[in-house]
């Protein structure tokens, strides 16, 4: 798995915490290996993940706030074409 490019310190993206993290992949489901190879994931405490109804994976709002930043992410680093290329769909 590469290096995040949303974080480079393992603390929760959302509090800062450092305790309680699962490693959450933006891009998710088929593209769950794009997401490793590109360094598309982040350190999220466990209530943020999927231990709660807050968790990205069961609040919708949080869900595409996360996807969007990361898409911003990945366009300054690669651009725009290579994440339609890897990912094959906006979330802009």
């Amino acid at each position: 798995m590469a290096d995040s490019i949303m974080q480079e310190k393992k603390e929760c993206y959302i509090t800062g915490s450092v305790s309680g993290l699962h490693c959450h992949h933006v891009f998710d489901g088929c593209r769950r290996k794009a997401s490793d190879k590109w360094g598309c994931w982040i350190w999220l405490r466990a209530d943020y993940h999927n231990m709660s109804d807050r968790g990205v994976h069961f609040d919708s709002k949080l869900d595409l706030q996360i996807k969007q930043e990361t898409q911003k992410r990945f366009e300054q680093l690669y651009g725009r074409n290579r994440f339609m290329q890897v990912f094959g769909k906006s979330y802009l």
